[in-house]
């Protein structure tokens, strides 16, 4: 149940600090153990694809779940390769082969290898949807995003700005990222259809890492003095706060509904999931307290984990589909519907120097 005050067109959302939700059911599965650390993994249908030190330098490994087979090298030269991102069976990194970062594409079933940047300067943070690629580009001396479509071929400058513009993600047809035109750290997002850039969060406070899935984009958010997790739903233009809990929640990732992120309300940090649709808030592992940096695809989850001592990689399979059926967690901490981005509109009441509502939950999304 949400309280909120309005003080002369200003509302103020009350917060819970809520303590953990329910465990997602399910199968964990330690996927990597090797030698050295295993970082930042991500997972698209039957493939997991991490980073990993394990011959001193970074090198990308992929493990493929269909087949069951260990782990295998992709990018293993001397230099390093770093950032994977997947979409389908298409692997994008950043790799130094040539004394700067350039994007590579890597297809996973057929092992073709494509060079997709060729600029003298660092091409960093790729992120890929489909036939879409996007990537950090320091080409113009500040940092910028770009853009490139497999179908084409064409390669697209999507910043102009003079600031620095990083950490991209891209769906269907959004782009998003993170940008300091205001001074602070804000999202933009850009719409590819449309060809319209707006802005999506210009809170004072820094706002970064964002994510987008479908109708949703959803990032970190230090507004309230630690790092939150947000979400915005494009259509409506509704900013909604999903976890504000007193402790840190960070690295937010989204998946046909389910936003999953690193948090530190219990012992170090663990991973938790919400389903917009059910409106529920899960645990997906305590155990361990050394996890974070976790992906989602569809029911699948997985994160780099400590509990050995060195960094490994963990896979989460639930047996709740995504969409109403994770029943038995908890509600969101708290809300702030009346709130919405700069896209939107700022609901108040203007008239009246207190009034006050009660809201019992949230409106469904999908």
């Amino acid at each position: 149940m949400l309280i909120a005050l309005v003080f002369s067109g200003i509302v103020l959302a009350a917060a819970s600090t809520s303590a953990a939700g329910a465990a997602l059911e399910g199968t964990e599965t330690e996927i990597i153990s090797e030698y050295g650390n295993q970082f930042y993994p991500v997972i698209t249908e039957d493939y997991i694809v991490w980073q990993d030190e394990r011959e001193d330098n970074f090198d990308i490994y992929m493990y493929d779940l269909e087949s069951g087979r260990t782990e295998v090298p992709v990018f293993s030269g001397s230099r390093d390769e770093i950032d994977p991102a997947v979409s389908g069976t298409h692997l994008v990194v950043a790799d130094d082969r040539r004394k700067n970062f350039d994007i590579y594409l890597y297809d996973l079933e057929s092992g073709k290898e494509t060079q997709i940047t060729t600029d003298s300067k660092d091409q960093t943070e790729p992120a890929i949807w489909e036939n879409t690629i996007v990537w950090t580009d320091r080409r113009n001396q500040h940092l910028d995003i770009y853009m490139y479509d497999l179908g084409s071929g064409t390669e697209t400058r999507m910043t102009t700005n003079t600031d620095d513009q990083t950490q991209p993600d891209v769906g269907e047809n959004i782009i998003v990222w993170t940008d300091t035109r205001n001074g602070n750290d804000d999202i933009y997002m850009y719409d590819i259809s449309t060809g319209k850039e707006s802005p999506v969060v210009t809170d004072t406070a820094d706002q970064s890492k964002p994510a987008v899935d479908g109708d949703y984009i959803v990032w970190e958010d230090r507004r309230n003095g630690n790092l939150d997790i947000y979400m915005y739903e494009i259509s409506t233009g509704r900013e909604i706060a999903v976890s504000t809990h007193s402790s840190s929640q960070k690295d937010p990732a989204i998946s046909e509904g389910r936003i999953v992120w690193t948090d530190s309300r219990g012992d170090g940090t663990n991973i938790y999931i919400y389903d917009i649709s059910s409106e529920t808030l899960k645990t997906v592992s305590t155990a361990s307290a050394y996890q974070s940096n976790p992906d989602i695809d569809g029911n699948k989850i997985v994160w780099q984990d400590k509990r050995s001592g060195s960094t490994d990689i963990y896979l989460f399979t639930a047996e709740e589909p995504a969409g109403g059926e994770a029943a038995g967690g908890e509600t969101p901490e708290s809300e702030s519907e009346a709130k919405e981005s700069p896209l939107g509109s700022f609901i108040a009441a203007t008239s009246v120097t207190m009034a006050y509502f009660i809201a019992a939950g949230r409106k469904k999304k999908n």
